[in-house]
């Protein structure tokens, strides 16, 4: 697809535009705000299903979708449920737009799952991110939208707010740079370490942490992070909800997946590999994958019941008493 309005928009401190995307910083400046404001008014003109999250809107390259026990090869339009884990390949860029109005840009090795759930009369959604570079324009909160979706990972949440935010992240370090807006990063606790700490961010800022270390904050962006972006990041891309209408597209089955193209997933924290674990049963009765999973019981334990079912069945009652004639009970009771 052809792409307007290409410009670097991370140029910031020392860091150089790159002669390709070269753009006056009063210009990217304009263009960002352009397209945030065109992310906060614009509504798809479809509606997305009731249980659905959002869809792909670009793909250049190749990714995968895992839902329920199996995996989808990924294609534009597909719509996005709650528990789908996406998965870009090596040189593989994804758009996903959001049902809050908010955009998703994933690059290459990236993994990343939709989430929802109600709590309190409360309901919730958020993009947990297992590694991998993403982009997320938020959108002010729109009360028809729905609430929007936190940014979630093992060592940080990023709560709702409108900005424009470019993280990379895995399970033991994370590096975010704030494009536009304003942001809020609560640093989790490792360990069983302290309680979380909340850091506030402005647009320029960028953060780094590796635990067991706080956060540091410096102002503008560190060159080798901009280095290693993915080059699309930097472009003004069009939302294409719209362009899909009410038309459903059908994605083709993927191969059955093994435990390691899953393994993060179901090592991840409880409250990540917990609800896959119904969702992944059956693969219990693969033999190849039984094995890894009893192999690696100790990151799940949850497992057990499902690979032992016979170690958690009720034990049987004590057997009665013996029973005694009625005259010798009476005799064994006389003095």
């Amino acid at each position: 697809m052809n792409r307007a309005g290409r410009g670097c928009t991370l140029c910031r401190g020392k860091v150089k535009i790159q002669p390709e995307s070269e753009m006056r910083c009063e210009e990217c400046k304009d263009t960002m705000r352009a397209l945030f404001l065109a992310a906060a008014i614009a509504a798809p003109c479809i509606a997305v299903a009731a249980d659905g999250l959002g869809a792909i809107t670009i793909l250049e390259g190749k990714a995968l979708v895992y839902r329920g026990g199996g995996r989808l090869h990924a294609i534009e339009g597909l719509r996005l449920a709650a528990g789908d884990i996406v998965e870009t390949a090596p040189a593989t860029f994804a758009q996903l737009e959001l049902v809050d109005r908010s955009v998703a840009q994933l690059g290459p090795a990236t993994r990343v799952m939709l989430n929802a759930a109600v709590s309190r009369q409360k309901t919730e959604r958020w993009l947990y991110v297992m590694d991998g570079w993403v982009k997320i324009a938020s959108v002010k909160s729109d009360p028809a939208a729905g609430p929007g979706f936190d940014v979630r990972a093992a060592l940080f949440e990023i709560p709702a707010k409108p900005a424009v935010v470019v993280l990379r992240s895995s399970p033991a370090e994370v590096s975010l740079f704030v494009e536009v807006g304003a942001s809020r990063i609560v640093e989790r606790p490792q360990g069983g370490g302290s309680a979380a700490v909340t850091v506030n961010l402005k647009a320029g800022d960028f953060y780094q942490r590796k635990p067991p270390a706080r956060g540091v904050v410096a102002a503008g962006v560190a060159a080798d992070f901009v280095g290693d972006m993915p080059r699309v990041f930097r472009d003004s891309l069009p939302l294409r909800l719209d362009r899909f209408g009410e038309r459903q597209v059908q994605a083709k089955d993927a191969p059955a997946f093994a435990y390691a193209d899953v393994a993060p997933w179901l090592q991840a924290e409880p409250a990540v590999r917990r609800p896959l674990m119904q969702r992944w049963r059956g693969k219990a009765r693969e033999p190849a994958f039984r094995s890894a999973l009893v192999a690696n019981l100790a990151a799940h334990p949850e497992w057990d019941p499902i690979l032992f079912p016979e170690k958690y069945k009720p034990k049987d009652p004590p057997p009665p008493p013996p029973a005694y004639p009625a005259g010798r009970a009476s005799s064994a009771a006389a003095p």
